[in-house]
């Protein structure tokens, strides 16, 4: 029976057939993080949430923490290999009758190599990282595109899109648009900023848009001017695409970064609650 009820469970996580909207989204942008590695403690806190010992908004809250801690870990390069164990024993130190509560505390108290990436390592590593090469892009844009949307759009009909193009297929000697806006330092740009966050989009006219100028792009019939996409917002007011565009809006997206994959928060004066006694192995007290 045991075996049976899990069953159904882990349909719901890993095969869609969650019947709650909200949890099937969660659901959908687990998978497509590839998380196998957390669904022993998904299923823990999945028999738990029915036998209504943990709430529907915990339970939510307590997957896109599970989510977070995986994106965030990835974005920041810390090695997956803890990360079975790590999911595997968690649950031993939560305190059921502060169910939430000791799941972020249990997060929070992770050392080192198994830490948990705050806001501020967070932010700076995902404005400088190589994203367009990273697992799962389509999941991290359609999670930016769709951050507190309430009208959500299917990203597979569209193609990311390099600002600052992609290949060079032009002679060195060749002053093409794009160089000439970037200067003398434009080698050292291209190589460091085209596949980060700040010059990543989504577009439907990739094609059209090949190794244009920016101001091309911008301009022209399904340019940047004309998207209805909110990750291009911003781009039709800026008159060239310079480093210093690149890096702004890497800032602005890797801020919307932080709130899109949260951290674990709690005050000081409830997480001290939680941290271990050195003369027992009582995780929590109260």
């Amino acid at each position: 029976a045991d075996i049976h009820q899990y069953a159904v469970y882990y349909c719901a996580i890993a095969l869609g057939a969650e019947r709650n909207k909200d949890l099937k989204v969660i659901f959908q942008n687990i998978r497509e993080l590839r998380m196998d590695v957390a669904y022993p403690l998904m299923l823990e806190l999945y028999d738990d949430y029915q036998h209504e010992k943990l709430a529907l908004e915990d339970f939510s809250q307590a997957l896109r923490l599970m989510e977070s801690y995986v994106f965030r870990r990835a974005v920041c390069s810390i090695p997956t290999n803890s990360m079975n164990k790590t999911f595997a024993g968690l649950s031993k130190s939560f305190n059921k009758n502060r169910y939430l509560e000791s799941i972020k505390a249990a997060f929070m108290l992770l050392p080192s190599y198994r830490r948990f990436p705050g806001d501020e390592e967070f932010i700076r590593e995902i404005q400088t990282r190589d994203l367009y090469n990273f697992r799962s892009r389509s999941y991290w844009l359609r999670r930016l595109e769709n951050h507190k949307h309430k009208e959500p759009i299917s990203v597979e009909g569209y193609t990311i899109e390099h600002i600052l193009p992609q290949c060079d297929n032009n002679p060195e000697k060749v002053p093409v648009p794009w160089r000439v806006t970037l200067g003398d330092e434009w080698l050292r740009i291209w190589e460091t900023r085209r596949h980060t966050l700040g010059n990543l989009t989504l577009t439907g006219y990739n094609s059209e848009y090949s190794n244009r100028s920016f101001s091309e792009k911008r301009d022209m019939d399904g340019g940047f001017k004309y998207s209805h996409l909110r990750l291009n917002d911003g781009l039709a007011a800026l008159d060239n695409w310079s480093e210093n565009a690149i890096l702004a809006r890497a800032e602005k997206m890797a801020l919307l970064a932080s709130d899109v994959w949260p951290g674990a928060k709690l005050p000081n004066d409830i997480l001290i609650k939680y941290q271990p006694h050195a003369e027992s192995n009582t995780v929590y007290r109260f």
